[in-house]
């Protein structure tokens, strides 16, 4: 009988970690706008006048500038119709974006001010 000790395959698991283990995550799946692009894991998230999940925009005038939420995973909205957003528990500072960019504590302080997320 032969032995053979080499690699039989590798995998590499890419993506953003966003919830924090210090207090269990509450995740509940929202309807998405559509034609929104793609909404990355980690991004602060509103509610459109329509109700339904978009990115959170504190530059704005309606319900887009109350955050609800975090996205946990990636969602392209030309696609998905809906997708996963923490809204109770412990979220990753270094994970938390807005439109794309890292979140100013200017954002985080909004967050934390109308959700019960806390950022670590």
């Amino acid at each position: 009988m032969a032995t053979v000790n080499g690699v039989v395959g590798t995998q590499t698991i890419t993506g953003k970690t966003v919830t924090d283990g210090r207090h269990p995550a509450v995740i509940r799946t929202m309807e998405f706008a559509s034609g929104a692009g793609i909404i990355r894991a980690g991004e602060i998230i509103a509610l459109s006048t329509a109700g339904k999940a978009v990115s959170f925009d504190p530059a704005a005038s309606d319900s887009k500038k109350t955050p609800v939420g975090v996205c946990i995973q990636d969602i392209d909205t030309a696609k998905d119709t809906a997708g996963s957003v923490a809204v109770h528990g412990t979220v990753m500072k270094k994970s938390l974006t807005v439109k794309g960019t890292e979140a100013s504590s200017a954002d985080i302080a909004a967050l934390e001010a109308n959700t019960p997320v806390w950022v670590y």
